[in-house]
């Protein structure tokens, strides 16, 4: 089985990185793949309870929580983003399941993978 990393760097407000990544990984269950989602830079926004793009005419970001638990999609984030963006452990919605890795482990995690995409 190939494992495909997505790692989305973008903001999911203003963008439609953080969806379209997984709307990708989603799709890639039919297949011989395990998909991965990484939110590292300005993408961990994602994981603040109130970050809301429908706001923007982006696709909800609720949308998603459905899929990850029925598929357990694996959700990683870098902490060290996180904590730059002063985005507290109460903030971060609980349905991410997210995951998090070092800054400083990154290049090993990146090498668990097959092929990593840069959204």
């Amino acid at each position: 089985m190939r494992k495909v990393l997505f790692a989305v760097y973008q903001s999911p407000v203003g963008s439609i990185w953080v969806n379209e990544a997984f709307r990708c990984v989603f799709g890639m269950y039919a297949e011989d793949i395990e998909p991965a989602v990484l939110l590292v830079r300005d993408a961990v926004v994602a994981l603040n309870k109130n970050t809301q793009p429908e706001h923007l005419g982006l696709l909800p970001l609720n949308t998603t929580f459905k899929y990850i638990e029925r598929y357990e999609t694996k959700v990683f984030a870098v902490k060290d983003c996180v904590e730059y963006r002063q985005i507290k452990e109460e903030d971060i919605d609980p349905r991410w399941h997210v995951n998090f890795i070092a800054e400083k482990d990154l290049p090993e995690f990146l090498h668990e993978y097959d092929f990593v995409l840069w959204f």
